[in-house]
């Protein structure tokens, strides 16, 4: 019975860990009425995380930050956060792998702001790299706790010698 509660919690454990991997942050704006809204939500589970709106003018800035997090080995591994700069505080809206494919991401969002033929824009950000990692361990978790509470313990020769007393 022990084993099956630890099984249950390894598989919660594990779908957590994986629908915040899943985490998306879009940004949608209006130049006609001067409106942006920066949403974040989890598309597995409808859900709406958080919500925030403002005006397109009010977004002063948009960069690609190098960060690093732990790679095989001993080493570190680089990546760029698209980070908006909205009445100088910084919203992360993307992380990319390397630094053309986030210049490229900011030059589309820069393109839309100063450019007069869009009207409308609706940027969608993908499973970022910093996420993937916690996808990744959020579907091992859940197998493991699949397999873990769906399979039989085999009998040890202890419990089988005195079941035959």
């Amino acid at each position: 019975m022990a084993r099956r509660i630890v099984a249950f919690i390894i598989f919660l454990i594990g779908a957590g860990i994986l629908f915040l991997g899943m985490l998306k942050t879009n940004l949608a704006c209006n130049k006609t009425s001067d409106q942006c809204i920066l949403r974040s939500s989890i598309p597995a589970l409808h859900l709406n995380l958080d919500s925030m709106q403002f005006k397109l003018s009010d977004l002063k800035d948009i960069t690609c930050e190098r960060r690093t997090q732990a790679s095989r080995g001993s080493g570190r591994r680089a990546y760029y956060e698209l980070t908006l700069n909205i009445n100088n505080e910084p919203y992360v809206l993307e992380t990319c792998p390397n630094r053309k494919i986030c210049r490229r991401h900011v030059d589309k969002l820069l393109d839309f702001k100063h450019i007069q033929q869009y009207e409308n824009f609706d940027y969608k950000s993908a499973i970022g790299v910093s996420n993937v990692m916690g996808v990744v361990l959020g579907a091992v978790l859940i197998t493991l706790g699949w397999k873990m509470f769906f399979d039989k313990a085999e009998e040890t020769s202890d419990e089988i010698s005195e079941d035959d007393k």
